[in-house]
């Protein structure tokens, strides 16, 4: 009856050491899921920033050309406007000076002088009205136009430093917390075989789920350039090489909504599924040990 007394103590101490250690590790492990939803969100949050035409890419020395382009359309177009527009002003100002002549010439046999210098400037003050009339419509095109529709969110116009800042601090985190995350997870498969706490189904679908989320997040196309690409992108890679592809055809289009959404889904659904099962092995633990029915 001692001795076995004396074994049963022993497992319980050792079952209460890893229910302590289980905790602390499902507290960091709760923690790391949020910084990686947090930063996935943020990344997602910038590709479609990007798709909606929000990003000022002037300073982006590889988007020069196509910003060029661009720029130069608008130039253009405002150029033939204000053409248009100063043609116009200046048949008004012949047909104004060729009214103003012949009205002079027609008050010269006038014994009073001051009709036609008052009729003079009639004619200027009557001209002035018409000239900012004309200007105005040039003057209110080039004022910027908020869309209002948009939500919140998509009305800000982030430069490229900023940006590729975002993006940078992002994926460093990113890969650090993918990483520690399945630190945790293999540490709590140990535990549970150590301490044969059960719910060893569940932890180890979570593990090797989670191997699976960060071998796709990784940048591989960094490492492996051509061959494959990972759910984390450079910045140079969404604003300047994507972005470019994506104006050229529909196929390059729907390439570029896999690499940036459909990637990003899978690592976003796999993270999930591997928190679920987590979960369910740390029911599945406290009910082994009578602390949850």
């Amino acid at each position: 009856m001692e001795e076995n007394k004396q074994q049963k103590a022993p497992d319980l101490i050792d079952t209460t050491d890893c229910l302590e250690a289980i905790g602390a590790i499902r507290s960091m492990k709760n923690f790391l899921f949020a910084v990686i939803m947090l930063c996935l969100i943020i990344t997602g949050i910038v590709f479609w920033l990007e798709r909606a035409g929000r990003i000022d890419k002037s300073s982006l020395a590889c988007c020069g050309s196509s910003s060029q382009t661009s720029e130069a359309s608008k130039t253009g177009n405002t150029m033939v406007n204000a053409d248009a527009e100063k043609e116009t002003v200046q048949s008004e100002v012949a047909q104004a000076a060729s009214q103003i002549s012949a009205l002079v010439e027609s008050q010269l046999d006038a014994p009073d002088q001051n009709l036609s210098s008052d009729s003079i400037g009639a004619e200027t003050v009557e001209q002035t009205p018409a000239q900012a009339v004309a200007e105005e419509p040039l003057a209110q095109s080039q004022q910027p136009v908020e869309d209002e529709s948009l939500p919140g969110i998509f009305r800000v116009h982030p430069s490229c430093d900023t940006v590729t800042m975002i993006v940078k601090a992002c994926n460093f985190i990113l890969v650090i917390a993918a990483t520690m995350y399945c630190l945790m997870l293999l540490m709590s498969l140990k535990i549970s075989l150590t301490g044969r706490l059960g719910g060893i189904n569940h932890i180890s679908r979570a593990f090797f789920i989670s191997l699976f989320a960060l071998v796709i997040l990784l940048p591989w196309q960094v490492l492996l350039p051509g061959v494959v690409t990972g759910a984390i992108y450079q910045p140079t890679e969404l604003l300047c090489r994507w972005s470019a592809k994506a104006k050229l055809s529909t196929f390059w289009l729907v390439m570029c909504y896999l690499r940036f959404v459909a990637l990003w889904l899978v690592v976003v659904w796999l993270f999930v599924w591997s928190q679920i099962r987590a979960g369910k092995w740390a029911k599945a633990t406290l009910r082994r040990l009578g602390l949850v029915r």
